[in-house]
């Protein structure tokens, strides 16, 4: 799988290179740094400082292919690779950013017309884009919400086999619906096999104002009920400031089934100059189960070197307030030291890397 992977992806961006002219398109984003993790409290306490795939930024190469028809008709196909830039010892999980398998972010056939756009095949999944829209800190993986969202609370980034359709813009309001079909088993990084699933989402863009609401349901493997939520979020721009908001409610097929799992989130990020920008946020999540409650704060900045490079450092801090049960710390790929904390522990990072971003 490894050879056939770097194989795949080797072919993806000599041909998006090489043929531009011809409609295909390449991309890629590749994220990589040194993170410093200490854990304090009570338990087993430590702390680790090891190289990280993906601090800020998921890790992935892709590419497009599109052809205008006759009758306003766009058609394509897209092809996407999610992976680590270094192996983890004594893990397997090089593919973090996407389950085991190649093409394993986006295989994907569509079609663009006035009319709308249907996607047919692996997909983003539509509830999660609805997360981003408002994540205040763009859905960093060290400090954000997505620790708790994606991994406590079960909702997969990817859809496999999916068949979806956005509609146009209408008076600024755009809606989204998403159907998973019963599939085999495809694990995601720290979920749960999906079965079968519904996603909707409504959109609202008008100025410097744009509004998420999105509900989804997931068929589980081998459990129940289903897993679902609601999600609302949005996001803000004024002048050189952008505020960004998030808040969820999730039920899971395993340890959310009986109280929700609740995640808020407040921050934003302020463009400082042309080529430095500061982001903040602070969250929460709280349940009845195990008497969950999670705080996390997590600063950061970015630089631009060049128009494709980025130097960023970012502070975090989760602490597990609950009276039992584990958090996350991050959702940065598999890492040396221990992904989770114990109930009334601390962990502070501190997260130093290089973004290239080829778009």
């Amino acid at each position: 799988m490894k050879s056939t992977s770097k194989v795949l992806l080797s072919c993806l961006m000599m041909a998006g290179f090489n043929a531009q002219a011809e409609g295909i398109y390449a991309y890629a984003l590749v994220d990589g740094g040194m993170a410093s993790t200490r854990i304090s409290g009570s338990g087993t306490t430590g702390s680790k400082t090891e190289f990280v795939t993906g601090g800020y930024a998921p890790t992935f190469a892709g590419l497009t292919y599109e052809k205008a028809l006759s009758g306003g008709l766009t058609v394509g196909a897209k092809l996407e690779q999610g992976f680590l830039i270094a192996p983890v010892p004594g893990s397997n999980s090089r593919y973090w950013f996407g389950n085991g398998d190649v093409l394993n972010r986006e295989a994907n056939i569509y079609i663009k017309s006035d009319a709308g756009t249907f996607v047919v095949g692996t997909q983003p999944n539509f509830a999660f884009k609805t997360v981003l829209m408002g994540e205040p800190r763009a859905g960093s993986n060290f400090g954000s919400a997505l620790a708790m969202i994606d991994i406590a609370g079960d909702l997969g980034t990817v859809d496999d086999a999916a068949l979806s359709y956005t509609s146009p813009a209408m008076s600024g309001f755009t809606l989204g619906a998403q159907y998973v079909p019963q599939t085999k088993s495809a694990s995601t990084p720290g979920g749960t096999d999906v079965k079968s699933g519904t996603r909707l989402n409504l959109a609202y863009s008008s100025g410097g104002l744009n509004l998420g609401i999105a509900n989804y349901s997931s068929a589980i493997l081998g459990a129940t009920p289903k897993a679902s939520g609601t999600i609302l979020s949005g996001n803000y721009k004024l002048g050189d400031f952008t505020l960004k908001a998030l808040s969820t409610s999730q039920k899971t097929a395993t340890t959310y089934s009986s109280s929700a799992l609740k995640t808020t989130g407040i921050g934003g990020a302020y463009a400082l100059s042309g080529k430095t920008t500061l982001d903040m946020g602070t969250y929460s999540s709280t349940s009845a189960v195990g008497g969950l409650k999670v705080n996390t704060l997590g600063f950061g900045a970015q630089y631009k070197l060049t128009k494709e490079l980025t130097l960023y450092a970012q502070q975090a801090k989760v602490n597990n307030k609950s009276t039992s049960g584990g958090a996350f710390i991050n959702f940065a790929g598999p890492t040396v030291l221990t992904d989770s904390l114990s109930a009334g522990q601390t962990a502070n990072t501190t997260n130093i890397g290089l973004l290239f971003a080829f778009f």
